[in-house]
């Protein structure tokens, strides 16, 4: 598995900007080879083998993220792929975030000398009364496995 660090949530960031102060957040990253774009860090995620089983629970409940479906969300040719809705996008970062579950997912991008980081984070609102404080541990090794398996350069 790719090396997946752990790192402070960036200042000014969109994810850092999003929700209130006491909501939680994380950001992970991973250096991978070669030039990276945000489009191409979003359609690899969306499209990775570590991502494919959340694809098939998505389809099953009629939520479907198709290959297409990653391709137009990452190109900014759709607001939103299954449950999850562009909030903001920005020069190398975007935010989406998932209605009704008081979560979201962020995606940047660092140039690197001949290199790209990739960031990945996510934020929960209201997490001490959400029930998502239970699902922190699994949640963290999650977000590691699915940056991981991201297709670096």
């Amino acid at each position: 598995m790719a090396k997946v660090i752990a790192r402070a949530v960036p200042d000014g960031s969109l994810l850092a900007q999003f929700g209130g102060p006491a909501d939680y957040r994380d950001c992970f990253s991973r250096d991978v080879p070669g030039e990276v774009s945000l489009p191409d860090f979003i359609e690899r995620f969306y499209r990775s083998a570590a991502f494919r089983p959340e694809r098939v629970v998505l389809g099953l409940i009629g939520r479907g993220a198709s290959d297409a479906d990653a391709r137009a969300v990452a190109r900014g040719e759709a607001d939103g792929i299954a449950v999850w809705k562009v909030v903001e996008r920005r020069d190398g970062e975007a935010l989406l975030e998932s209605k009704g579950t008081g979560t979201a997912s962020w995606f940047a991008v660092e140039p690197l000398d001949g290199g790209t980081r990739l960031l990945f984070g996510s934020w929960v609102g209201s997490i001490g009364e959400s029930g998502w404080k239970a699902m922190l541990r699994p949640h963290v090794w999650y977000s590691r496995f699915l940056l991981a398996g991201v297709a670096g350069g």
